[in-house]
Parts: C-alpha cells; structure tokens; sequence
C-alpha cells in the first residue's frame, strides 16, 4: 500500500495527463456507475454516452503509460490523504490554522434561503470568523445533486450532509477524509459536556473506508432519532380505549390490530393508517410501518449467531411481515395507495377530515413532530390531542436511526484544508456556546427574540408566520452536548409533548447497526434494493402472494444477493 502511494505521487508531480486522468476515471465514471446504480438514479442516456466515451478514451491513455484501471484505483484509494490505512499523518492539532475559503453543501435541514438562510449565513460567519459557501439543493434531490458534485474534483464540496447509507458508500470509495484522529483531539469530545450516550452513538458511526477497516469519516452532533406510531385521541376514544390504556402498556400486535379494526368500524372510513410508503427508502427501511415488520430486517445485516452476514429480505421473518401487511391492506386497515404517497401526502392524509382520505395513525418521527403533528390538526379545526404509542410488544422497541453525518471529502484533503475545517468548523457546532445556539436555534433576530431574562421568545416562519420556529438544524432533545452553563437556553420553551414524546422514545429504542459496504456491493445493492421495492408493492397490494413475491426476487436478483453476500462476508470476515 506504501509503495502504491508514492507511485501516486511520483505520478502527480510527473505528468499532468495521468494526474487528471486518474480523477476523472474515478470520479467521472467509476463512482457515477456505482453511485447511480446503488442509489437508484439513472443519469441521461446522453450523459451515460459522454461518459462511456471518454472513459475509453482515458482507459488508453492509461495504458499507455503501463496503468490498468485496478491499479488507477489502488492508486486512487492511497491519494485521498488519510482515507487508508498507511497514509495517516501525525497531526499536531493545537498548531492547526483556520482555513482558507471552503464550500458546504447541506440539504433541508439547515435554514433554507426561504427561511432566513442566508441571516444563518450570516451570523455563522461572523461567529467563527471563516470564509464558507453554503449551497443547498432542493431537499428532495439532494443527493442526485451529492452524486453529481462527486463526478468532477473541482466541483466537489468540502464539508457535505451524508445520511449513514451514504456515508457508508463514498467511504468505502475513498472519497471521505478520514476524522477518527481529529475527534479524538478535539475540543468537544475533551469538554465533559457530552451526553451520556455520545461516544456510543459516534461508535455506532464508524464505516469501513477503502482499506475495509472501521473509521469515522462523520461527525454527527446531534443523535438520529427515529419514529413512533402516533394515534388521534379521539379515534381511540371512538374504539374504546383510553389514553391511559395506551400509554401505561405494551400492546401486542394482535392487541393493536384488534384497535385498529374497532377505529374502522366506529369511524366508518375507509382506511386507518395513511404511511409514506410501504418502505422507506434509507435505513432503517421498515420505520414506516414498524408494527408490521416486526423484527424483519430489509437488507444484508450481520448475523451473530452465525458469524456471517445474511440477506434479511430472504428470510421468514420478512415474508411474516409482508404477510401481514397484505392482511392489513385487504381488511382496510393500510390505504392500499400507500405506495404511491409522498410524506407530504401521508401527512396531509393524517389531517384530513374526508371518510375516504383521513386517517388515524401515523408512524413518523418523534420529539418535534409530536407537536407539528398536533398544529396540523388543530389548523385544520380538528381534535389535536394525539397520543404517541409504545413499541408493541412483538417489536420491543423503535428503531433510532444513526444520525446524518457532517463529512469532509477527499478534495478538502487533497487541498490541505480537512484539519482546519474539522477544528474550526465542524467541531464548533458543539462549543456550548453561542455558535451551537445558533446551529439549535437558528439566526437571532429572525428566529427568535431574547428576553430580558434570557428567556427565547420563538417568532412566526417566514414562510406561515403562524407558525413558530422551534429549532434550525439541531433539535435540543437530540444534541449531543451541553452547553456550558448547564442550561440550554431555549430548551424550557419546548411545548411538553415534544420533550415527553422524545424521551418516550429513547427510553424504548435501539440504535440500528451502521451498513456494511464493498465495492461489489455498491454496483449490485441498487438493483437489490429496486427489486425488494417491487416485491414489496406488489405483494402488500395484492398482486403477488408472499411466495410469489419472493421466488421472483430469488429470479430477478438471487445471483446478484449470492455475489453480494460473497463480498461482505469474504472480505469482512471476523470484522463486525
């Protein structure tokens, strides 16, 4: 590995032509191939064309100069600074400067240009004295726009919002700097102001990167939440059931289908629950519909008993899960449009008041929502008392997902800015001070109002000034640190349903495993993945029975699982 990182930068210093051909190989078309593939994005076919059209070109001049494309990758995975084992660099952190301009790229969850995102700007620049460029793609295509930023070095980002799939991917690809070193030295993690849970949670972040060892190529500040099944009050109420009956126990799956059923009747409506799909479409794949799947496991996970990792989706657990959501969707209970809902329109299903459009129950995440959910309602002239529900016993618990990552690329590395970046504005967001109250709580002024007594008096959105902001992009429940005075200063305004509905649900969740990733994997899992979409549909919608569903799956893609699982399992054998 040393000697292939010195013929790299021998290569660098000796000819521009194979400097620039190894970029493009790899970022124009190597990582577009498998970001497209995994992801599920299909790049136009004039795009495909170009591409598949210089990379031939570019291959022979590779060959020219006696490289194959296995070892341009080698030579690739060893230049991105410290994303390999062998490269890493003692770095002396307390002499580590500010760095020059560098570009962010962040999708919703940071105050969009139509909420005062550009006060957030602001008030961040002046903070922490740096030099940045925020852009933010539409939320929706955030990550088609990730993918395409990654096709060209010189318009990669330097800091960039990664989902834990995501992450897992461009950092077995080598295209994220490895932080281990950096969070280890930093000033958060030495405060004492971190949360019980911190360290766990950060561990709990850690993916394999080129060298298939385990690093942190993220720094998440906040914990990842997860979602809980929310009930109308007055739906319940209707069945028979009280609040108290539903908060002070655990129901069993037969126990909440019977509710459900008994909500129908009484209502006479034609379904109860309303999801944003009968999946969800990153990790974990089943929070949508969690009483259903139950223990079922929708991709490749790590079986302990075994010792090996094993396709979840083949197994009788899964096929018991879609069983019942196929019972579910034939008696009524499941909208059976469900695969065709957005959130949007699940949401809006959940504050309807038309029979044949409304429903009941609403899996989505908890803490803040549990509050937004209760101002949709009452907006809409509705009974607004909802009641977030304990795991059902068959479940045991909710599912918190690991957190959206804060990563810096291989360009920031390859540029000499990863430290300084890390140190100055990565590990700022967390200083218990007046930058994390900004990332919590948005631009003063804008956001909120600071009272003589150092109270926050939330303000209406720009965009509904009916609504109040209540957070920017940390939620105060989730943050991973204190502030250092002991006291979060806008968390006593936090409506208590918000704060009893977190810790509901923290008390009875488990954080999900980080995904495992090769580069097999990566060019399989997007045709995996569209064909348990397919599987999934058709049979909650009746189209496919439970077996049929499944001997197509093992048709369409069983070779492609087979390969897939060859690669994990022979390549991280003895690594979980």
């Amino acid at each position: 590995m040393k000697n292939l990182c010195k013929t790299y930068k021998k290569f660098k210093k000796s000819t521009r032509i194979v400097q620039n051909s190894l970029v493009k190989i790899t970022q124009k078309c190597y990582y577009t191939y498998v970001n497209e593939c995994w992801l599920g994005v299909v790049p136009p076919r004039n795009q495909t064309r170009r591409v598949y059209r210089f990379m031939k070109k570019t291959i022979k001049k590779l060959t020219a100069v006696g490289l194959t494309l296995t070892s341009v990758m080698g030579l690739v995975a060893c230049g991105n600074n410290n994303a390999s084992n062998g490269t890493k660099e003692t770095v002396d952190w307390a002499s580590v400067e500010k760095p020059e301009h560098f570009t962010v790229m962040v999708d919703g969850t940071v105050p969009t240009l139509e909420e005062w995102g550009e006060k957030f700007d602001e008030q961040l620049k002046s903070l922490t004295g740096l030099d940045f460029e925020i852009t933010r793609p539409d939320h929706n295509s955030y990550y088609d726009a990730v993918a395409n930023s990654m096709l060209d070095a010189s318009a990669m980002p330097d800091v960039i919002i990664l989902s834990s799939d995501y992450l897992a991917l461009y950092a077995s690809q080598g295209l994220l700097w490895d932080m281990t070193d950096a969070w280890n030295n930093s000033a958060t993690k030495s405060s004492g102001r971190l949360i019980s849970d911190a360290e766990k949670i950060m561990k709990a972040n850690y993916v394999r990167g080129v060298d298939g060892e385990k690093a942190l190529y993220g720094f998440v500040p906040a914990r990842g939440n997860g979602c809980v099944t929310y009930v109308k009050e007055a739906w319940a109420t209707q069945a028979g059931y009280s609040k108290a009956d539903l908060t002070s126990k655990q129901l069993s799956y037969d126990e909440f289908y019977t509710m459900l059923k008994k909500m129908k009747e009484a209502r006479g409506i034609d379904y109860v629950i309303s999801a944003p799909g009968f999946y969800s479409k990153e990790a974990p794949y089943t929070n949508y519909l969690p009483e259903f799947y139950q223990n079922a496991q929708f991709t490749f996970y790590y079986d302990q008993s075994k010792g090996e990792y094993v396709d979840g989706f083949s197994q009788k657990e899964m096929k018991d899960a879609l069983q019942r959501i196929q019972n579910a969707v034939n008696d009524g209970i499941i909208n059976k449009e469900t695969s065709t809902k957005s959130t949007q329109t699940a949401r809006n299903d959940f504050k309807s008041s038309d029979p044949k459009t409304e429903s009941g129950v609403f899996t989505y995440w908890s803490g803040q929502w549990a509050e937004t959910l209760r101002g949709y309602l009452k907006t809409a002239g509705l009974d607004d008392s909802i009641i977030p529900l304990l795991p059902i016993k068959e479940l045991g618990s909710y599912a918190e997902r690991l957190a959206p990552s804060w990563c810096i690329t291989s360009h920031a590395a390859e540029t000499g800015k990863a430290e300084g970046i890390f140190k100055y504005f990565i590990d700022t967001m967390l200083d218990g001070g007046d930058i994390q109250t900004l990332w919590e709580y948005g631009p003063k002024g804008y956001y909120y109002e600071e009272q003589a007594d150092g109270s926050f008096k939330f303000l209406g959105k720009k965009t509904n000034p009916k609504t109040l902001y209540a957070k920017a992009h940390l939620d105060c429940n989730l943050v991973l640190a204190n502030f250092v005075s002991g006291k979060d200063p806008g968390k006593a305004e936090q409506p208590e349903n918000v704060t009893s509905c977190s810790d509901m649900f923290f008390e009875h969740s488990t954080l999900v495993d980080s995904p495992a990733m090769t580069e097999e994997v990566g060019k399989l899992v997007g045709d995996i993945n569209t064909e348990r979409y397919t599987v999934i549909d058709n049979v909650a919608r009746g189209e496919w029975t439970v077996d049929q569903g499944m001997q197509e799956y093992t048709k369409t893609v069983g070779s492609k699982v087979d390969a897939a699982l060859k690669s994990l399992n022979t390549q991280f054998a003895g690594k979980n």
